[in-house]
C-alpha cells in the first residue's frame, strides 16, 4: 500500500515516473553491490591475503630487544599452504639492512643482518659455512612470496627458501627469480621481545 505522498507524486507524473520511482525503492531496499565491488577491488591492489596466527607481528610495530628497536617497515611472508613458514621483516637502521624473521613454530625469533658471502655461494646446498664450523639446513622449500610495506622491489610470487641452523647462529637465503636475500644472525627468544606501545 503506498502512502498518500507517494500516491500523489505517481498521479503527478505518470506512469514513466512511476516505473522509475518504484526501481528506486527496490534498489534502496536491496543491499548494494559497490560496496562489495570496492572490497574485491582493495583485496586485488593490496594482492594475495594470509592467514595469521593470533599474536603474530605486523607492519609498522615496534619490538626492543635487549635495548635495540626494531621497527618493521616491511615484510615478506613465505607462505605455504595457506600460512606463512617464516616471515621475514625489514628492520633498516642507519643505512645497515637489518631484518627479523618469525618461523611458523617454535619460541625464537631470528635477527639477521645481510651477508655478502653466503650470497656469493649461489643457491646453498645441505650446509654453509659458519665463522669456526657449518650450519646444516633445517628447513628448504617452494614457496609463494608475500610482500607488505616496505620492501625491495620486485619480491612477489613463486620462490623458494632454505634456513640452516647451528647452535645460535642461523642463516636464512630466499631466491626468487634473479633476487636473492642472504641473512645471517643469531636466535632471539620471543619470550625477550616487547612490543613498544
Amino acid at each position: 500500500m503506498l502512502d498518500p505522498i507517494s500516491l500523489g507524486l505517481l498521479m503527478a507524473i505518470g506512469a514513466g515516473g512511476a516505473a522509475a520511482v518504484a526501481r528506486w525503492r527496490r534498489r534502496r531496499e536491496r543491499p548494494s553491490a559497490a560496496p562489495a565491488k570496492a572490497t574485491e577491488a582493495a583485496a586485488q591492489r593490496t594482492g594475495p591475503q594470509v592467514s595469521r596466527e593470533a599474536g603474530a607481528y605486523r607492519v609498522d610495530e615496534v619490538l626492543l630487544f635487549m635495548g635495540e628497536e626494531y621497527w618493521l617497515a616491511g615484510e615478506l611472508a613465505l607462505v605455504r599452504e595457506g600460512t606463512p613458514a617464516l616471515t621475514l621483516f625489514v628492520a633498516p637502521e642507519r643505512a645497515q639492512d637489518r631484518w627479523l624473521a618469525a618461523p611458523r613454530q617454535g619460541d625464537v625469533l631470528y635477527a639477521l643482518v645481510a651477508d655478502a658471502a653466503l650470497a656469493d655461494l649461489g643457491w646453498p646446498g645441505v650446509e654453509v659455512p659458519s665463522a669456526g664450523g657449518t650450519m646444516r639446513r633445517v628447513e628448504e622449500g617452494a614457496c609463494t612470496i608475500v610482500p607488505s610495506g616496505e620492501v625491495p622491489e620486485g619480491w612477489s610470487g613463486a620462490g623458494r627458501y632454505a634456513v640452516f641452523r647451528a647452535m645460535e647462529t642461523v642463516a636464512v637465503v630466499v631466491e626468487q627469480g634473479s633476487n636473492r636475500l642472504a641473512l645471517k644472525g643469531k636466535t632471539v627468544p620471543r619470550r625477550m621481545v616487547e612490543r613498544m606501545g
